[in-house]
């Protein structure tokens, strides 16, 4: 008799959770958002997923173009693609500015192109904008030249 009630219990706690789980007419649930909350822009790790003049080139063996914003000292530090990035930038509001950036000086075989196309977005990016876990850099004329995706580290 107790198994039996035992078992009502269960099966009367599943049934209320599950009712609790309604979808609204579009299909989607209510109890959930699609919504990503946008993802802060200093100490996330920014892959390059997109410039102006299109994807972006992967090389095995070669670290992938990125950027953190280090909130100590306004540091930017990453990789090209091919060389290691460092740098500083400066922050108002919704403007963003890359200063004093450098890189390491390896002669890379693939992935230049990537590399200068990268350094020469940074140098020109005057916006950004995140939208979710995407960052979108733009320059002065508000167009977008560049795109990266957060990647989570752990």
């Amino acid at each position: 008799m107790k198994k039996i009630a035992g078992y009502s219990l269960l099966l009367g706690l599943t049934l209320a959770a599950a009712g609790c789980a309604t979808q609204s007419p579009d299909g989607s649930s209510d109890g959930a958002s699609d919504n990503t909350p946008d993802v802060a822009l200093a100490n996330t790790y920014w892959k390059l997923t997109e410039l102006a003049n299109g994807q972006v080139e992967t090389v095995d063996n070669q670290r992938e173009a990125h950027f953190v914003l280090h909130t100590d000292n306004q540091r930017v530090a990453g990789a090209t693609g091919c060389n290691q990035l460092m740098g500083s930038y400066a922050l108002d509001d919704q403007q963003i500015a890359f200063q004093q950036l450098g890189t390491t000086m390896m002669a890379c075989q693939d992935g230049a192109d990537t590399e200068r196309a990268f350094l020469t977005a940074l140098n020109q990016t005057d916006t950004w904008e995140i939208d979710g876990n995407t960052l979108t850099l733009s320059n002065d004329d508000a167009q977008p030249i560049a795109h990266f995706e957060a990647v989570a580290l752990y």
